[in-house]
């Protein structure tokens, strides 16, 4: 089993049945290729992960990198795993706000100054993988 984290940035500000269509294609797909993960969608920043077979996962990525609805599309982290981190989710979802983001991760800073698609986050992928930690063990879905 691989995991696979990325980070992109919306071509747009994403409106509310925007975000609910995009979140309930991807739960029927992942469910259909025994995917799960998290999506965290803040201030046009996405930050993603994705978890279960690994050519499922390849089949999945080259779709997200064909989406028109992101760019400068990041890849943080794809390796082995031994068990998935959200298990129970085909896929979880937050829509953050840096109030709720400043509560759960000590020294963040607001999206304005260092968004989800910073590009600190690809040579420091601790931070995402914490990140989304933080969710899989703080949020029921």
């Amino acid at each position: 089993m691989n995991r696979l984290i990325y980070c992109s940035q919306a071509t747009h500000g994403l409106l509310p049945e925007e975000l609910v269509s995009l979140l309930e294609i991807a739960r029927r797909n992942n469910k259909q290729r025994g995917l799960s993960g998290m999506l965290l969608y803040s201030s046009q920043s996405f930050l993603q992960l994705i978890e279960g077979n690994e050519v499922q996962l390849e089949v999945t990525y080259r779709a997200i990198q064909r989406d028109k609805r992101h760019t400068n599309l990041r890849l943080l982290i794809n390796h082995a795993v031994s068990e998935r981190m959200f298990p129970d989710w085909t896929m979880g979802f937050e829509d953050v706000n840096d109030e709720q983001l400043a509560l759960e991760l000590e020294g963040f800073t607001p999206a304005i100054e260092y968004p989800l698609v910073n590009s600190n986050l690809v040579t420091n992928s601790v931070i995402a993988e914490t990140l989304l930690r933080l969710y899989s063990k703080n949020r029921e879905r």
